[in-house]
This record gives C-alpha cells, sequence and structure tokens, in this order.
C-alpha cells in the first residue's frame, strides 16, 4: 500500500517535531531546512531528506510549513520556478502570522492554484503527536478535510474554526495576549513576593486557588462585552482604579520597576475620565476598540 506523501519545510524545535510526529502516523516524510545539518538529527530512514527546496516542494501534495513567519515563508515560495509546482498541492501553514498575511496568503495560494490551509499551534513542541496537542485551522473546508491524515498526525484536538483564512491567526494572537499579560503580571508579583521577603511557593499556591476567580472573570467580561452592558455587582472600575494605584505605591516603596503597572493605571484612569467609574472594568474594551 502506498504511503500518504507529504513534506514538512522547516526543521526548527517545532518543525522537527512535527516531522516526526508524521512519521511516525506512517506517512512518507519529505523534510527540507535551509541548515541543512538540522535534518541530521532525524534516525536512519526516519524521514527523506530533500537536497533542494524545490525538491522538497515536488515530493509531496501536502506541504507543513513551519518556519519564522510569512515574510519567510513568501521568500521560499514566491518566486516562479517554485510557484510553477504549486498548482494542486496543499500548503498547511504552521508558521507565525497575522490574520492580514493569512488573507494575503490565501489569496496569493489560488492564484498559483494551490490550497491554502493556515494553522496556529497552541501547544509546545513535545506536545506534538499527543492528546495535549491543540491546533486552530481556517481556510477552505474541503482543504482541511484532504489534509485529514496529516491533521490527525499532530494529534489532540484540532479543528477548523471557520473559512475565513485569518481567523485562526486572530484567536491565536487574542489568546496569546492573555498569556504574555498573565505571564509578565506573574513576574510582577513574584518581584513584590521577593522585595517584602514573601516565599515564592505561598506566592504559587494563592495564585493556583484563584483559577476558578479568573475563569469567573473571563465568562463575566465576555457577557458583558457582547451584551455592551457593564453593569457589575461584583467590582467597578473606580474600585479597581484604587488598587492599582495601590499596587504601584508598593512597587515604588520597594524599588521595583513599575511600567506595567503603570501601564494598566493609564487605562482605569482614562476610564474614570471618561465617565465609566460606576461599572466593570470589562467597559475598558471600549478603548482597546477605540470606541467610546
Amino acid at each position: 500500500m502506498t504511503k500518504e506523501k507529504v513534506t514538512v519545510i522547516g526543521l526548527g524545535l517545532m518543525g522537527s517535531a512535527l516531522a516526526r510526529a508524521l512519521s511516525a502516523a506512517d506517512l512518507e516524510v519529505t523534510v527540507w531546512n535551509r541548515t541543512a545539518a538540522k535534518a541530521e538529527l532525524f534516525k536512519p530512514g526516519e524521514v527523506q531528506i530533500a537536497d533542494t527546496f524545490a525538491d522538497a516542494v515536488r515530493a509531496s501534495d501536502i506541504i507543513v510549513v513551519c518556519v519564522r513567519d510569512y515574510e519567510a515563508t513568501a521568500d521560499l515560495f514566491r518566486v516562479e520556478p517554485v510557484e510553477d509546482e504549486l498548482a494542486g498541492k496543499a500548503i498547511v501553514q504552521l508558521s507565525t502570522g497575522t490574520p492580514l498575511k493569512a488573507r494575503e496568503a490565501s489569496e496569493w495560494a489560488k492564484v498559483v492554484g494551490a490550497t491554502h490551509l493556515d494553522g496556529e499551534i497552541m501547544a509546545f513542541p513535545d506536545a506534538i503527536g499527543t492528546d495535549g496537542c491543540a491546533i486552530l485551522y481556517s481556510g477552505d473546508r474541503s482543504g482541511f478535510e484532504a489534509c485529514g491524515n496529516v491533521v490527525q498526525a499532530f494529534g489532540g484536538t484540532s479543528q477548523l474554526i471557520g473559512a475565513d483564512p485569518g481567523m485562526a491567526a486572530a484567536l491565536s494572537n487574542a489568546v496569546l495576549s492573555i498569556y504574555f499579560s498573565f505571564a509578565f503580571g506573574l513576574l510582577n508579583g513574584a518581584a513584590i513576593c521577593d522585595a517584602e521577603k514573601v516565599p515564592l511557593p505561598l506566592f504559587r499556591e494563592l495564585v493556583q486557588s484563584l483559577f476558578p476567580v479568573f475563569d469567573d472573570v473571563l465568562s463575566r467580561s465576555v457577557d458583558m462585552i457582547s451584551a455592551d452592558d457593564y453593569e457589575s455587582e461584583h467590582s467597578t472600575l473606580e474600585t479597581s482604579a484604587g488598587a492599582l494605584a495601590q499596587i504601584a505605591a508598593v512597587g515604588r516603596d520597594a524599588g521595583l520597576d513599575g511600567r506595567l503597572v503603570e501601564c494598566m493605571r493609564i487605562y482605569a484612569a482614562e476610564g474614570l475620565e471618561a465617565g465609566f467609574g460606576s461599572v466593570g472594568n470589562a467597559v475598558l474594551f471600549k478603548q482597546f476598540r477605540n470606541r467610546q
């Protein structure tokens, strides 16, 4: 029985994990990387190593791309000899990108006769091929279904969230904004504890105990924004502005870098100036969305 063929372009930590998951799923995998030495890390017979980028493109009808970003992808693919090879092929773009770049790539793919599927990996490399892997896809449903064995090989939860090619990138970046807000807030909290000689394990335990509260804030905020109704029985922006001023004072007393807290304090202060002090924090969505 002939194995399904798939090419992986890019062999960083994530690209290599993708290639190994595909090989483990008994697909015939061809790989290419600008730095050829990275391909030598695979076990003998685990993958086929293409001599050139053009050879890698010719080798398979499904091409998985995991390079730095969409600009790096364009540098590789948007040259005439390569574009001539793409008709009828499916390009699964798993590089970092923006919604606009995803839509532009989809339009380009149509011009050269290829199918474009945009994917956003919501996991670290060690989760690829396991139940812990989550990948969001957006684009043409027939293209998603045609790549079914590839999608399945990556494991976990893989879903097509919409036909708009930019939707996966939009949702991924939205979630990343929460991830980095949490991560940077965690570092600021750890700095306060360290300065005031509060044991960090105690800090960790308290934060973990508050995860249900954070989940409740998420649910209530989304409901408020969806309904455009910010009345709250839990807390007001005025109260939050006072809390942020207090956190800033703690940081100043301890000699900490206060830029993160100052950024949040400014948003709250602007909300108060706009007359939103008596409603919930979610009203600041209007500022982020540039709507007054």
